[in-house]
């Protein structure tokens, strides 16, 4: 291979927050699916999605290993390698392509031996500087139609986000940090820890005068129910050279007002659309994200540049083998395959009625993830015994013969109208922009109709290399569908422009954001070097498509803090509600449990009753759309890493025997009261 060319995956890659220094890595096996034959299970019987043991190729962790001795929440690193891939030049890449061989320090390629990586990473947090989100609008409030529904975080502060005061005060940018070598001790993206980057010739060049900036750098007295916010992670890199991303500690905090007191963490409307829940003014969080590039030395001298990849730190997973009926994959999936020309023989213009989906790549994961989320949720018998039903179809099944023939209870989101009505159309979760209920993707949904006319392949599968599939795996473990706002990205990640279009040819393949190429050498001390960077349908500095992708702006469109969102999204009326009903649904079952069954309350095989996720003092109230969440938005800042983990029965260690059908509780540190059942909706049958 005399030319080849390197990328860095996966693409996008997910940390997330523990109150423990101890952690484990990323899961890189499927939520809900089996694993392969290389994944150490340790003789368990076990389905994917659970996260791997520090220091370890592929050993999965069991209960527990969720937290450390002192029962902190160990953090979540997300692992980046490096692949490399036949020359490009002369022809278009077709996507999966198949290939990809991973380097580590010592690899040869092309006759060449590695002798060195050197990583650089750049996470920042612009969630305060960012502008308010809007739940009905989604993506849309950006458009120029809307201008004065768009209206800013922090007004108080200034109206200009590209403002270099603003920018100082409200975006926190600890600035690049770099790392080489096999196992490197921890690098911090805090403020003892100067800034540095790699040069072209894999140099560290440190940056002593980068405008860090940090909450109490502006802010003098700040409310920090936990701990100041001091860093946004680390970097370090395992025995093969490999980069690990750690994130921060799941910090909030709040500068105080003129009378001494916080700015509340608001919940409720503030304005058409807009929710306190993901809109607090006067708070910080310590999640981020950025780009993350890599170069490679080898023995000739010679270095080169990975395509690089992004990093987002954000919540923990509290249910990481529960698959999503729509998973962040499944949206960048359709964006990629409708307007990027990912796979013209499945799309090109219009959906091919000649493509055949095949069953265990395109169509098992929607059918498996009911049956998973309905121990998430509380359901009544009949409800259960249905998602039971759906996770039974296999390959082989007749669509005609099963409980799914003619999709007659899949909400059609080329139907307009079927997105404000509930059951009995699935999926049973609330929607976003406007929309009550949630809906697959177009692309989901046109796999399913190829499905249900018989046009399918039942054992073909899809040849990944083996970056292409990291890609898919830790996409598909996160969240979908609902981007009102979500949990790791949200509704940008529909938008075609943040994405690099030209993956045919460019060597880089599918799914890198499109980002601002980061010149360290035009950083100056008085002014910040991060901009307001990209905004929806707003143009750039070509004046015609978005800016490029900056540091923090993945996450600045997510809720700030991260924790009052979660907290708020259990139970819901449909919004809009053209029925005028009281019944109550879901926001995001396999991403934030509701109901959920203890395994400490299961003997001899039997379930105990079911109990809130987040219950305990403080979580209750004479609404029951409103229970089984903090009533002061302050203690979920507190305690949320108290909240249990969902894991499969094989998982749990201990002494008493739980099926692998079984996701229960465990690790849980919140007291535990029973629940009050309720219907779903007034046309599911009480069980």
């Amino acid at each position: 291979m005399a030319n080849p060319v390197f990328r860095v995956h996966p693409a996008i890659g997910i940390a997330r927050v523990g109150n423990s220094e101890e952690f484990y890595l990323g899961p890189e096996t499927m939520a809900g699916l089996p694993v392969g034959p290389s994944v150490d299970t340790g003789g368990r019987d076990l389905d994917g999605g659970l996260p791997i043991r520090a220091g370890t190729e592929s050993t999965i962790i069991s209960s527990d290993e969720l937290r450390d001795s002192a029962g902190r929440m160990k953090r979540q690193a997300a692992r980046f390698r490096i692949y490399h891939y036949p020359d490009q030049t002369g022809g278009k890449e077709r996507y999966p392509c198949g290939q990809g061989e991973e380097i580590v320090i010592g690899s040869v390629v092309g006759g060449r031996t590695v002798t060195d990586i050197v990583w650089t990473v750049h996470l920042a947090n612009k969630k305060a500087n960012s502008y308010m989100l809007n739940d009905m609008l989604g993506m849309q409030v950006y458009d120029k139609a809307h201008a004065s529904d768009l209206h800013l975080r922090n007004a108080a502060e200034g109206d200009d986000l590209n403002n270099a005061a603003r920018l100082r005060r409200l975006v926190i940018d600890a600035g690049p940090r770099a790392i080489r070598g096999a196992e490197a001790k921890a690098v911090r993206f805090d403020k003892a820890t100067i800034a540095s980057h790699a040069t072209l010739d894999a140099a560290i060049e440190t940056l002593p005068h980068y405008p860090k900036t940090f909450p109490d750098d502006s802010f003098a007295r700040m409310y920090t129910p936990t701990g100041g916010i001091e860093t946004l992670g680390e970097l370090r890199t395992d025995q093969h050279g490999r980069l690990l991303v750690l994130p921060a500690w799941g910090r909030a905090a709040g500068w105080l007002q003129a009378d001494g007191t916080p700015f509340p963490l608001v919940g409720g409307l503030i304005a058409p659309g807009e929710y306190g829940d993901v809109n607090a003014d006067g708070w910080f969080d310590d999640t981020g994200d950025g780009p993350v590039s890599a170069r490679i030395c080898f023995d000739d001298g010679a270095v080169v540049e990975a395509a690089q990849a992004w990093a987002i730190t954000t919540d923990p997973s509290y249910a990481p083998q529960t698959l999503n009926v729509i998973s962040l994959w499944d949206d960048m999936y359709d964006t990629w395959v409708r307007k990027l020309d990912l796979v013209p023989d499945l799309f090109d213009h219009r959906f091919n009625t000649e493509f055949a989906p095949l069953f265990d790549d395109h169509l098992k994961p929607i059918f498996r993830a009911p049956a998973l989320q309905r121990w998430n949720t509380n359901l009544p018998s009949r409800a259960i015994a249905a998602h039971d039903a759906v996770a039974a179809i296999a390959a082989g099944d007749k669509p005609g013969d099963t409980i799914m023939t003619g999709l007659a209870y899949v909400r059609d989101p080329n139907n307009p109208e079927q997105t404000n009505i509930g059951a009995p159309f699935m999926p049973l979760s609330m929607g976003d922009a406007g929309k009550a209920f949630l809906t697959v993707t177009r692309t989901q949904y046109f796999f399913l109709e190829q499905w249900d006319q018989g046009r399918f392949k039942p054992d073909a599968t899809l040849t990944f290399g083996p970056g292409e599939a990291l890609d898919r795996i830790v996409l598909v473990n996160c969240l979908g569908g609902r981007f009102a706002p979500g949990i790791e990205a949200t509704f940008v990640m529909r938008d075609p422009s943040i994405y690099q279009a030209d993956w045919e040819t460019s060597g880089g393949g599918p799914f890198r954001l499109r980002a601002r190429r980061l010149d360290y050498s035009q950083v100056q001390a008085s002014q910040p070097f991060l901009t307001v960077g990209y905004i929806p349908m707003h143009p750039g500095p070509d004046g015609i498509r978005p800016a490029p992708m900056e540091p923090g702006d993945v996450t600045k469109f997510m809720a700030v803090p991260w924790h009052t969102d979660y907290n708020a999204c259990a139970t819901h009326n449909s919004a809009p509600n053209p029925t005028n009903s009281t019944a109550l649904y879901w926001s995001w079952p396999a991403q934030r449990p509701v109901q959920v069954h203890v395994a400490s309350d299961v003997h001899n095989g039997k379930l105990g009753p079911q109990r809130y996720s987040v219950r305990g003092p403080g979580t209750t109230s004479d609404d029951l759309g409103e229970t089984g969440r903090f009533q002061d938005l302050v203690d979920i800042v507190r305690y949320w890493h108290r909240i249990g983990f969902i894991v499969q029965g094989t998982a749990i260690d201990g002494d008493e025997h739980y099926d692998r059908e079984m996701f229960l509780e465990v690790q849980g540190q919140l007291d535990a009261p029973e629940i009050t059942p309720w219907p779903m909706n007034s046309l599911t049958p009480s069980s």
